[in-house]
Formats: C-alpha cells, structure tokens, sequence
C-alpha cells in the first residue's frame, strides 16, 4: 500500500499532494498532473494559473488572454505543511530530523481561489486619449 496524501480540492476536483514526485496529481485521473514547477511564492504557500476547463495550468499565455473567464489562480499551503514525508524521501532527509516526533496526517483542504483580473490596456489607452 502506498503513502496516504494531503488533497486539495480546486473548485470541485480533488489533486493529491505528492511532493515526492512534485506534482499535484487528480485522484481518479493520475495522468493529469500539476507540476510544482509552475507555482509561484505566495505569503507562506504557492499560487498558480488553473484552467477551469482543463483542470490544469494553461498551456500558452495567449489563450489565457482570448478567455480570461476560464482561469483563476489558486492558493495552497507550504507544501512541508501538506506532504512533509514526501520532502524527506524527494531530498533524502530523515522524517525525524524534519518533523521531529509530532505525527504528521493527511490533511482534507479547500484551496483558495481568487478571479484572474486582466486589465484591457486598449480601454485605458483610450481613455487617456479623451
């Protein structure tokens, strides 16, 4: 039996936390995958572009500019927080020396989400004009 992992619910589907292969990774669908690469610092945890659609991030920025409606940015927690045992074995560090003796469980989150705003510069331009 493998690890049990941290989820994280992103408006509806639910992604594993699995920082030993640094990756969200859809539980039912493990082909989709979110890497961590795309995350970006965000207070103590990461945020990245979701596409709602897709349920991952978007492939160019184009399209994310053609249809901002379908994308949000998504925040979750530290993944030492999330996928401490996953950080241990990914870097090679004991459990111990990490966490010390507190028992670590898989947590059930919510991720926070917010709507992308994009600003149209061809409306403020022509504002400035008037």
């Amino acid at each position: 039996m493998g690890r049990r992992l941290s989820t994280v619910d992103i408006r509806g589907t639910l992604f594993e936390v699995d920082a030993f292969r640094e990756a969200l990774i859809e539980k039912g669908n493990p082909k989709n995958r979110i890497p961590f690469q795309v995350f970006d610092q965000e207070g103590n945890g990461y945020r990245f572009l979701y596409d709602l659609q897709n349920k991952n991030v978007p492939q160019k920025k184009s399209v994310v500019m053609e249809d901002p409606d379908r994308y949000c940015w998504v925040i979750i927690e530290a993944l030492m927080e999330l996928d401490p045992e996953g950080i241990a074995m990914r870097y090679d560090i004991p459990f111990e020396v990490l966490c010390g003796n507190k028992i670590v469980s898989p947590k059930a989150l919510v991720a926070q989400t917010k709507p992308l705003a994009i600003k149209d510069k061809k409306v403020k331009e022509s504002a400035h004009k008037k």
